[in-house]
């Protein structure tokens, strides 16, 4: 959770910039799964997390990673199917 929220920290101070078409908060959450620097359900409880602390930027973060959220969401119910059958 604290990379995370150095993530979003740090976007914000950079003003949440694109790369190459791509939210640079976005990239980095995309980074921080696919080399397992952080757990998978960290992603969900700094979505979720509502503390006054980290508010600065927090909204921009959540929308600028709609779509890779959507993504990890999709991931997991497939891994669900797939241990179900």
């Amino acid at each position: 959770m604290q990379v995370l929220w150095g993530i979003q920290t740090y976007c914000d101070k950079l003003g949440f910039p694109r790369l190459n078409d791509e939210y640079i908060v976005q990239s980095m959450f995309r980074a921080m799964y696919k080399f397992d620097l952080t757990e998978e359900g960290a992603f969900m409880e700094w979505k979720e997390d509502e503390a006054d602390e980290h508010e600065q930027g927090k909204m921009k973060a959540v929308i600028q990673t709609v779509d890779w959220f959507n993504w990890l969401e999709e991931e997991e119910e497939e891994e669900y199917e797939e241990e179900e059958e």
